[in-house]
């Protein structure tokens, strides 16, 4: 988003913005979904969640293309992105979905878990502290950096083949310790450039 730091923190009602509005009903679907539980919701879950990854940067192109880039509007694209991912996440270690890398990872699946949601967590708060701050003076959000865009399309491939079962136990726990590395580094250069967010 460009020159976000100088735009209003004010929601509009814009095409962009539906289509967060939309990844964050499919989230709230994924949830019910997988709280459901059978083969068929799974499965629905899955694909829901595939749609969700798919759809990730159709907003911020849209508002791009169509002039209509806001801050609110950025912010709330991170959130649905953490959304969409962390409840996910949890709801399928609750269900047993990872223990089938039990083998290749000590205390499977928490190291790879506690990455990821403490990742997600941190930037929610980052979000919210932000939002707060800004009420009383002016402070530019950092927008993320190029790692940080990038680990979310490691993260979602990962979190759609635990939930759907899919491909040998190999191939999810080599998803799952890149997941953790890109996480990792990802986290490092965020905090690096926006640590001020939470100091400040």
């Amino acid at each position: 988003m460009s020159n976000s730091a100088e735009q209003a923190l004010t929601w509009r009602f814009n095409a962009p913005n539906y289509v967060t509005i939309a990844r964050v009903v499919l989230a709230a679907a994924v949830v019910w979904l997988l709280l459901q539980g059978g083969e068929a919701g799974i499965l629905m879950a899955g694909i829901l969640l595939i749609v969700g990854w798919c759809t990730d940067g159709l907003d911020g192109f849209l508002a791009r293309r169509m002039g209509q880039s806001t801050l609110a509007g950025a912010l709330f694209d991170l959130v649905a992105d953490r959304v969409l991912m962390t409840p996910a996440l949890i709801l399928s270690v609750a269900a047993g979905f990872w223990s089938r890398t039990a083998g290749f990872m000590p205390l499977n699946p928490y190291p790879y878990v506690l990455v990821v949601v403490a990742a997600d967590l941190t930037v929610l708060a980052g979000v919210f502290t932000y939002i707060w701050k800004r009420r009383t003076r002016f402070m530019e959000f950092p927008p993320p950096t190029l790692i940080a865009r990038i680990t979310y399309s490691v993260q979602m491939p990962t979190l759609v083949v635990g939930v759907l079962g899919i491909g040998p136990d190999w191939l999810l726990a080599g998803l799952m310790y890149l997941t953790i590395i890109f996480t990792l580094v990802a986290s490092h250069s965020y905090l690096k450039r926006g640590g001020y967010v939470f100091t400040d």
